[in-house]
């Protein structure tokens, strides 16, 4: 059995969405490694809805809660020196995706609130008055199980482009890519965990996949980490 089937069970490789994410984070992977500069200004302009940056004091809505851009400081590409600051809210009950980022690193501090945090397979809880780094790449998700909204200041720094998001769980069931290492894997199972433990909770609308559910998934990956 090959390890992409291995590691995704949960996955349609068949669903049309899916198959579009696949050939779109490609195509954005390709035109990161060779700086093509164009196709990441049009990306960018697509994820923004037209607008050629950040729009600077917006509230935007999402359905976990909402995000405002405090600051933006965009260079050239391959200065890696941009910085990006957000105000996020994320409401009782609610995940933002598992997703990882190419260019950027991350700094989250909580300033109202506790927050869940899955990072490269492990769980943390970042409380009032903490932070929590995310290196370049790592697989990582906010998260709020507790009965009052989290407020947090993500600081970004590196190649900071919105575009640069590649989704790999998603709670509110938007396509994905499939799962390509046992980190990402490890990562999945907790995120299905937690949000098994959220619908008990809160009742939310989407329900985990049961297959990263399953301890027998578990067993498996963690014996693939065993052999690595």
């Amino acid at each position: 059995m090959r390890l992409q089937e291995i590691l995704n069970p949960h996955y349609n490789f068949y669903d049309p969405a899916n198959l579009d994410v696949i050939e779109a984070t490609c195509a954005y992977d390709l035109a990161f490694e060779n700086a093509d500069l164009d196709f990441l200004a049009q990306a960018e302009q697509d994820v923004l809805k037209g607008q050629n940056g950040y729009a600077i004091g917006v509230n935007v809505s999402s359905p976990w809660g909402q995000n405002i851009v405090l600051e933006a400081q965009i260079g050239e590409f391959d200065a890696n020196s941009d910085v990006v600051k957000k105000d996020i809210t994320v409401k009782s009950g609610f995940m933002l995706s598992l997703q990882r980022h190419r260019g950027r690193k991350e700094r989250w501090e909580v300033i109202e609130g506790t927050l869940t945090v899955i990072s490269d397979g492990a769980i943390y809880t970042v409380k009032t008055g903490e932070s929590i780094n995310l290196s370049k790449g790592n697989v990582h998700c906010m998260i709020n199980r507790d009965d009052k909204p989290v407020r947090v200041i993500e600081t970004q720094s590196g190649i900071c482009r919105e575009a640069d998001n590649v989704r790999l769980i998603d709670f509110n069931n938007r396509p994905t890519i499939p799962l390509s290492n046992q980190n990402e894997a490890l990562s999945a199972i907790l995120y299905a965990q937690i949000h098994q433990e959220i619908k008990n909770k809160f009742g939310c609308e989407t329900t985990a996949s049961a297959m990263l559910l399953d301890p027998k998934y578990a067993q498996t990956i963690a014996r693939l980490n065993s052999a690595a």
